[in-house]
């Protein structure tokens, strides 16, 4: 649009920088997306419009191609000369193309032309083609239906290349998937309770519970994604909604792989023997399962942020960067998380060749407890006295330990006592299978008093007595000791316990 001096004077004042490809084709973006479209449209070439109709019309081209940029891709404006001669190497000196938009099938320029002003000042605009060409490409790309039968007042003022009915639609997109969301939640669950309701089990009521929320949230990431096209957001815009809704949709989806997790260990319990006899296998199965459950959950939330991280070309670009140096970052990587890593393969190590299990009764560090909890790092043992100790896992595989129920549950528990030499020790041997016999931690399989020391005052009775467990060998000893004693004290007065010898040589 050649310029006469005095509309060129006007321009300088207005602050207008067309002496490069770059800065013109910045200059008009910039007062495009403020809504500016008379001063954007000083940056079109329109010799191809009449003069009386520049004024009107130079505003409306530029409202529609800004229009059409804006729901495309970012351009790269650092590709775009910054120079006043434009590209020294191009085969049509004095034109720049920045992008090339193809409409059904046919590709149209959106170029920059350097144009001679009347006061011979070359200055660069949009190109006549170009501006001849926004007609078909509004008709072809530009705003359908809905945006034009928006009110004017709805339309006005564009914020961020937006109109203002497109950022109530987006707020009402948002709300609105969230609340339907829940309601087809809600519907879901009554189905899902009702044919749960039909079964004995207790692991699909728990996994209709558990996953919930999860299907809540995939459902509403779904449903907004799905209203986003008709907004006609620009590309910027929509993209940052489309990662919204993708990132709750993983993020739902991976809680609902952790809920289906979760559940797994109601489902085990209801399968898992509950005999006796079936003990250490059962203990075998929950420690394999929980240890196994811990690696999932691991790999979940590890595959879940890497899907999430992966939609951002920053962390592909960084992605690409650390494998080019793989040698380097492995073995600094390989460092940093030595400790970490060895406590996680032990974990699963442990799970299979299970040294301990969950419910085994252990000894070691002068601390006798059960095992209570196995996590991936470390093992909860709960003591005798109902203290926690927290050992890393790595202990049972590298120090010795002593596991009580390792190849059985069985256990034969010790009772010493020190009594007379004159201990009449077949009325104790009887006095013990009374006590075993009467005593319900008692699984009738071993009970028997032997002398296994002597010493110049005193003979070593020692009473071994069997129990299915620990706990129940526990409590099994101390009732033997407990009514031993008593029998010994009743037994001829208490004569045959080692101080009554004192007593009565002192008596004497």
């Amino acid at each position: 649009m050649p310029a006469t001096p005095a509309t060129s004077a006007r321009t300088a004042e207005a602050g207008l920088d067309r002496a490069t490809p770059r800065r013109a084709f910045e200059g008009y973006l910039r007062a495009a997306h403020g809504g500016e479209y008379a001063r954007a449209a000083e940056y079109l070439d329109l010799r191809g419009v009449s003069a009386g109709a520049r004024a009107t019309q130079g505003a409306l081209l530029a409202g529609k191609l800004e229009y059409v940029l804006a729901h495309r891709p970012p351009l790269d404006l650092a590709k775009i000369p910054d120079v006043p001669e434009g590209d020294p190497a191009s085969k049509t000196p004095g034109s720049v193309v920045v992008e090339t938009i193809y409409v059904d099938e046919e590709p149209v320029p959106i170029s920059l032309t350097r144009v001679r002003f009347n006061d011979g000042v070359d200055r660069w605009l949009v190109s006549r083609t170009t501006v001849s060409m926004i007609a078909s490409l509004d008709a072809a790309l530009g705003p359908r239906k809905l945006a034009v039968s928006m009110p004017a007042a709805l339309q006005q003022p564009i914020v961020l290349g937006n109109a203002p009915w497109q950022w109530l639609g987006f707020a009402a997109a948002l709300v609105g998937s969230f609340l339907l969301g829940w309601a087809l939640e809600a519907l879901l669950a009554v189905f899902a309770r009702f044919a749960t309701r039909r079964t004995k089990t207790r692991a699909d009521d728990a996994l209709v519970d558990a996953a919930r929320q999860p299907v809540r949230l995939i459902l509403a990431a779904g449903l907004f994604r799905a209203t986003l096209e008709p907004l006609e957001l620009t590309v910027s815009a929509e993209l940052v909604a489309t990662r919204i809704a993708y990132t709750a949709l993983v993020i739902g989806a991976a809680r609902l792989v952790l809920a289906a997790l979760g559940v797994l260990g109601i489902w085990l319990e209801e399968r898992l023997p509950a005999g006796e006899h079936d003990e250490l296998r059962t203990r075998g199965i929950r420690t394999q399962a929980a240890l196994l459950q811990r690696v999932a959950w691991v790999i979940t939330l590890f595959v879940a942020g890497a899907v999430i991280l992966i939609q951002f070309d920053f962390v592909r670009d960084v992605g690409v960067s650390l494998l080019a140096s793989a040698g380097l970052v492995s073995v600094v990587l390989g460092f940093a998380a030595q400790k970490t890593l060895g406590g996680i393969f032990a974990g699963i190590q442990l799970s299979v060749a299970q040294p301990i299990r969950i419910g085994d009764s252990v000894q070691l560090e002068g601390e006798f407890g059960e095992v209570e909890e196995i996590s991936l790092t470390y093992v909860v043992l709960k003591l005798w006295d109902g203290r926690r100790m927290i050992v890393p896992i790595t202990y049972f595989l590298e120090k010795p330990f002593q596991n009580w129920t390792r190849g059985s549950s069985d256990l034969v528990g010790a009772v010493v006592l020190k009594v007379d030499y004159a201990t009449p020790v077949e009325r104790v041997r009887d006095a013990l299978e009374a006590i075993c016999a009467s005593d319900p931690a008692w699984d009738k399989s071993t009970c028997s008093l032997q002398v296994t020391d002597s010493d110049a005052a005193s003979i070593t009775l020692r009473a071994l007595v069997s129990a299915t467990n620990s706990s129940r060998s526990w409590d099994l000893r101390c009732r033997v000791r407990e009514r031993l004693v008593e029998f010994l004290r009743s037994l001829e007065g208490g004569r045959y316990l080692p101080r009554s010898r004192h007593v009565f040589e002192a008596a004497a």
